[in-house]
């Protein structure tokens, strides 16, 4: 008979005593729910009652010493058994409060102690009460009722749930703390598939920055103790503070209980729970330490945590750690508090990382990724086991293009409904712009590879107030290459490029542009993104003269734009047709401001000759300088041209022709609201 079997059955046997005791001193009452008795007087109908453990024969005091000899052999329910005594232990729960547990668990596990128990509390509804553990216990009801308030450890630590005040109260073993008292470690529902147990062998493959090895091995000597305590780790997202906090609880022999906080809140909306609390109870009853995952979401625009999330917090014993992005100044975790800061990866770091992320799987050089990707060790982590996941899905080894299309999936989810990424990657020698726009494009380029020379090294940022962030403005009419120019910058750097949806970014609430602001510089900054704002002038526009209310939450819109770009980190470059309509103060502070002409003729049949695809077969026999004389399009317009003329070909079913291209070119001209005396002669 297993430790638990064996309680069990010792609370079942203290049931029965409790029962007979009733009996002997008179007491008859009637129980609906026992079909075969109406009156618990005889002998039989206890017998019955009793599952055959007890075969009374004569008064109930001879039962009753029957059943004292049982109990000596079958022991005291309030000593708690195997995994019952670790829970008390883990949980902090007194041994008053284990015995109720212990009766509890009883109730939910054994049916005859479960009739036995409404037996014991006819005119009460079907429940195990305070009052009946007190009959069982023999304990003295004021000292149960204290040991079950709502402060108790037992109902903090989630072991026991109690509806009801005083004896009346009906109490319950949650399905989860149950579960793990049968032998179930795994977690239970609505924390299955939202928090994650780590292993403390378990290899995340991740590597630290050394800086950051040696600042967490310091903190090591000072976590050991059981007194409340909190270790920040502070980064970036990516930077590695999932594998920093998994460092600290393997120091300590512990598992590691993630516990993303932004899904978790969303959880707590829709279910309406307090998780939080179930959340620690879980860990603390596997004895892992709690990480807060992205904890900067626990607290509002003051600062302030939810009552109930705070209380959570602060009756966690021991270890606690918490993930903090860093930019929201400090967290108040209501307990004494350590912090850590993970720092920059230079090169050596990131490759370093890719090479211990791909391990045998590396079909690409290491060298390179770090170079073109400026992401931190743990965003490297998950890039390539989301990458490994696809990869193993075709068939295939990671190779370069998985792991571009896995970074490009984790910044368009993090944006959400505010950007898109730029897929497609243009190259200097598809650009066709005049040599000072190319140079210039190129000098942006370079201060972005070198601003830590520059910057730094130079002293440029400590002397004049530079900020490591680069910012353009393009401007130009439609289809000049601003877009495809930015696409070129973000290729050379090895960035992201993202495409800033300002339809969905500008909100007509006060407040709700900003806040969706922060969100896109905030992702773009821990992703290394650089951003792309076109038609920026709707939303970069001067600033006007006070006359209204909505001119003065405007003005506080641009204001805030100006301080959240010179403290990004990043490259974000803005778009506009109207260059004049862009505010003065913005310009000044911008980086470089490229204007993007309008081609002449010889750029014009450039474009055409480059937008028209090989596989088309005309190259020699179209005059492309004389569309190009013919119609004053950029380049944007020129390519819609060609899509035009395809289409007219696939429509006809047969090749494309010049002819076609004349046409296509003719139909745009016209939708532009430019007119054309006549089409061009056929065959050319």
């Amino acid at each position: 008979m297993s430790d638990l079997a064996a309680a069990i059955r010792s609370v079942r046997l203290h049931a029965e005593a409790a029962l007979l005791r009733r009996l002997n001193a008179g007491a008859g009452f009637a129980d609906p729910r026992l079909a075969s008795q109406i009156y618990l007087r005889d002998e039989a109908a206890l017998a019955r009652l009793a599952g055959g453990t007890l075969r009374p024969q004569g008064s109930h005091r001879k039962a009753a010493g029957e059943l004292a000899q049982m109990i000596e052999t079958a022991g005291d329910p309030g000593g708690a058994p195997g995994r019952l005594a670790v829970m008390t232990q883990r949980l902090g729960i007194d041994p008053v409060a284990s015995g109720v547990l212990l009766v509890a668990v009883a109730y939910a596990l054994d049916l005859d102690t479960r009739e036995l128990c409404h037996a014991l509390a006819p005119r009460r509804p079907a429940a195990l009460h305070l009052e009946t553990c007190a009959d069982i216990l023999e304990a003295e009801p004021a000292a149960l009722i204290a040991t079950i308030a709502p402060g108790a450890a037992v109902r903090r630590g989630r072991a026991l749930s109690v509806d009801g005040d005083g004896l009346a109260a009906a109490l319950e073993v949650p399905a989860p703390a149950l579960a793990w008292l049968c032998g179930d470690d795994a977690l239970q529902p609505p924390l299955a598939g939202l928090v994650e147990l780590i292993a403390p062998d378990a290899e995340l493959g991740v590597v630290l920055p050394p800086a950051a090895v040696a600042a967490l091995d310091a903190l090591v000597p000072r976590l050991g103790g059981s007194a409340p305590l909190a270790v920040v780790v502070r980064g970036p997202r990516g930077s590695g503070r999932r594998a920093a906090a998994h460092r600290l609880a393997r120091a300590l022999g512990r598992p590691l209980a993630v516990i993303p906080i932004p899904a978790l809140i969303a959880l707590e909306n829709r279910t309406r729970s307090p998780l939080l609390g179930q959340a620690l109870a879980a860990a603390r009853l596997r004895a892992a330490v709690p990480l807060l995952a992205d904890a900067d979401a626990l607290y509002d625009e003051r600062g302030d945590i939810a009552p109930e999330h705070g209380d959570a917090i602060a009756h966690v014993p021991g270890l606690v750690l918490a993930a903090s992005s860093g930019r929201g100044g400090h967290l108040e975790l209501r307990r004494p508090q350590l912090g850590v800061a993970l720092p920059r990866t230079d090169l050596g770091d990131r490759e370093t990382a890719w090479r211990a992320a791909l391990g045998p799987a590396l079909t690409t050089d290491a060298a390179e990724l770090a170079a073109r990707y400026v992401i931190g060790p743990g965003a490297i982590g998950d890039v390539v086991r989301e990458a490994g996941r696809y990869a193993e899905a075709a068939g295939r080894l990671v190779d370069r293009d998985a792991l571009e299309a896995s970074i490009g999936r984790r910044l368009a989810l993090r944006l959400g409904s505010y950007g898109a990424v730029v897929a497609r990657k243009a190259r200097f020698s598809e650009l066709v712009l005049p040599d000072d726009v190319i140079d210039t494009l190129r000098d942006m380029i370079a201060m972005v590879r070198e601003r830590s020379q520059i910057l730094e090294r130079w002293g440029y940022q400590r002397h004049l107030g530079i900020s490591r962030g680069v910012a353009a403005l393009y401007s130009g009419e439609p289809g000049t290459g601003k877009t495809m120019a930015a696409s070129v910058v973000a290729s050379e750097l090895g960035l992201e490029l993202v495409r800033i949806d300002l339809s969905a970014v500008v909100s007509k609430y006060v407040g709700e542009t900003e806040k969706n602001l922060a969100k896109i510089f905030d992702e773009a900054q821990d992703a290394h993104a650089m951003l792309l704002f076109d038609e920026a002038d709707s939303l970069f526009g001067k600033r006007t003269e006070l006359k209204t209310a909505q001119d003065r939450f405007a003005n506080l819109e641009v204001n805030y734009i100006l301080q959240r770009m010179e403290t990004f980190d990043g490259v974000s470059v803005l778009t506009t047709n109207a260059e004049s309509a862009i505010d003065p103060a913005l310009q000044r502070r911008l980086n470089f401001r490229i204007r993007f002409p309008e081609p002449e003729v010889d750029e014009r049949a450039q474009l055409w000759r480059q937008l028209l695809p090989p596989q088309a077969g005309l190259h020699d026999r179209v005059d492309f300088h004389a569309l190009a004389e013919r119609f004053d399009m950029t380049g944007g317009y020129i390519k819609n041209a060609v899509v035009r003329a395809a289409v007219i070909a696939a429509r006809a079913g047969r090749a494309l022709t010049a002819e076609d291209l004349w046409t296509g070119a003719h139909h745009e001209y016209v939708e532009m609201g430019k007119v054309m005396p006549q089409l061009p002669p056929r065959g050319l």
